[in-house]
């Protein structure tokens, strides 16, 4: 029985070692690529922080009106539901982001939104938010009629 033991223990060794081995090459390209996601993420931030935000209401009551008789709807300042594709359950993902109003959408990086979706789970794979920003930023401006075209060409965001 000795024998058998003084004669494996290399094989024994070695398979230990081929474990660890592959166990360390297994985390090494895991967290690897966890990095390069996490630096992509920390350079959305700098650049989303790095955008100045509206220190107050922008449009007045009069322009809203306006929006509202162009828009064929009512329009309440920084609803972001008026967004084709953002109902009340992903405005609501927006709001825990930070992401309260048209001028915060309007800067955020497409990378960031669907962050959101992703972490929000598999039912939300459907939305498309690559035109949010561009619609949110035309809510910015008050530019109610390109808002309007744009939208009515978009089914759920896209």
């Amino acid at each position: 029985m000795m024998d058998v033991i003084r004669d494996a223990w290399p094989w024994v060794l070695l398979a230990f070692l081929l474990g660890l081995a592959l166990g360390w090459l297994t985390t090494w390209l895991y967290h690897r690529g966890r990095l390069a996601t996490l630096e992509r993420d920390l350079a959305d931030c700098r650049r989303w922080r790095a955008v100045p935000l509206a220190s107050g209401p922008t449009l007045s009551e009069t322009q809203l009106a306006e929006a509202s008789r162009v828009l064929g709807r009512k329009v309440r300042l920084d609803d972001l539901r008026l967004v084709e594709g953002i109902g009340p359950k992903i405005e609501t993902l927006m709001n825990r982001d930070g992401i309260r109003t048209w001028a915060e959408l309007a800067a955020a990086p497409l990378s960031r939104l669907e962050r959101i979706l992703d972490n929000a789970g598999p039912r939300y794979n459907m939305h498309e938010p690559g035109t949010w920003s561009r619609q949110a930023a035309l809510l910015v401006d008050g530019r109610w009629a390109e808002f309007k075209e744009l939208t009515e060409k978009l089914v759920g965001g896209k």
